[in-house]
């Protein structure tokens, strides 16, 4: 099995290409560094799609559309138009169920792997992530418990903006444990929303 992992340069693309190569599990990545072709020769003979890509700290609002509605909609078309039934383990979020700008994007991008599995039979995994914490995560990025620990071991004031929203909280070993049982498993044309347990 060969798999291709996008957003391969991030947070938990990185962990999970470290767990892949002790699995023994063979995968190709896609970054930003990437083509549009370089994408489109991939999708054309992996069997899993893992796609971590998108954008959550934009310049401007317009990048979350492009980003990752955009490029998930470019996945599933390319998927169907080549004839692969790959199966896709999307990284959404708990945000796609709120209305601002970053969750409606992710919910279009949900919407555009739903589209697939109806159209071509591509099994769907749809990970709605809360806040993932542990190793190689960047403070002030992707992780309020890397900012508030960059934070406090730097003498800078921690920022709460409000004290009575609750925070959940995955470790990032128990989402890739979790991304790897699900590359294992056996697939059928379904779509999914598992969950990473435990929350903190």
């Amino acid at each position: 099995m060969k798999i291709l992992i996008t957003g391969s340069e991030g947070f938990i693309g990185k962990n999970l290409q470290v767990r892949c190569k002790e699995e023994g599990i063979e995968y190709v990545t896609y970054s930003k560094e990437n083509t549009v072709d370089e994408l489109t020769a991939h999708l054309n003979e992996v069997d899993f799609v893992v796609h971590l890509a998108g954008v959550n700290r934009p310049k401007d609002e317009s990048e979350f559309s492009t980003g990752n509605a955009g490029l998930t909609e470019l996945i599933a078309n390319t998927l169907k138009e080549c004839g692969n039934n790959a199966p896709v383990l999307f990284s959404s979020s708990i945000q796609a169920e709120r209305d601002n700008p970053y969750g409606q994007s992710k919910l279009s991008a949900e919407k555009s792997l739903q589209g697939l599995l109806e159209s071509a039979g591509n099994p769907i995994y749809n990970y709605r992530l809360p806040n993932v914490f542990g190793k190689w995560s960047r403070p002030n990025y992707n992780s309020v418990v890397s900012t508030f620990c960059h934070n406090i071991a730097n003498d800078i004031p921690i920022r709460v903006d409000n004290p009575e929203s609750p925070v959940s909280l995955v470790y990032i070993d128990d989402v890739v444990n979790g991304f790897i049982d699900t590359i294992k498993s056996e697939h059928r044309s379904e779509y999914r929303l598992p969950e990473i347990k435990p929350v903190y």
